[in-house]
């Protein structure tokens, strides 16, 4: 094999596993974003138990955390000559969901109480920066 492809076939694996890790990562944190997109829609943050509103934030916390180790995964990753543009598009793609997702963390109050408007301007960008990581990863697709 042709140094070439392998570090296309080493690009394709790190991208596969970044976004496997999004995925894990997403699945444990959508039952409590679930949770507090409810009691905002129902004005009801004060209902959550102050125990379960803390752990949320540490879970959004650790979500974050993950989701920049795989920023820094992406970061590092070897990128074909070819990929570099998209995958540019891509890394800032990415860095904007991870802004988003630490926005949503500091909508959420030590007072048990949420910025409403912090937190859904935090929904809107995390939602933007997935439509667009779409976006970046089927041209990449396209490319490999």
């Amino acid at each position: 094999m042709v140094k070439a492809q392998q570090k296309y076939l080493y690009y394709a694996k790190t991208i596969n596993d970044v976004m496997d890790g999004i995925t894990s990562i997403q699945e444990k944190m959508d039952p409590d974003y679930q949770l507090v997109r409810n009691a905002i829609d129902e004005n009801a943050v004060d209902k959550i138990a102050e125990e379960k509103y803390f752990s949320i934030i540490e879970n959004f916390t650790k979500g974050t955390n993950g989701y920049r180790d795989l920023q820094a995964q992406l970061e590092k990753s070897a990128v074909p000559a070819r990929l570099m543009g998209n995958h540019h598009l891509l890394l800032g793609a990415f860095k904007a969901f991870v802004a988003g997702c630490q926005a949503m963390i500091d909508s959420m109050h030590d007072d048990r109480t949420v910025d409403v408007a912090a937190f859904r301007a935090a929904e809107a960008a995390q939602d933007k920066a997935t439509a667009n990581i779409g976006k970046y990863l089927g041209r990449v697709d396209q490319l490999v």
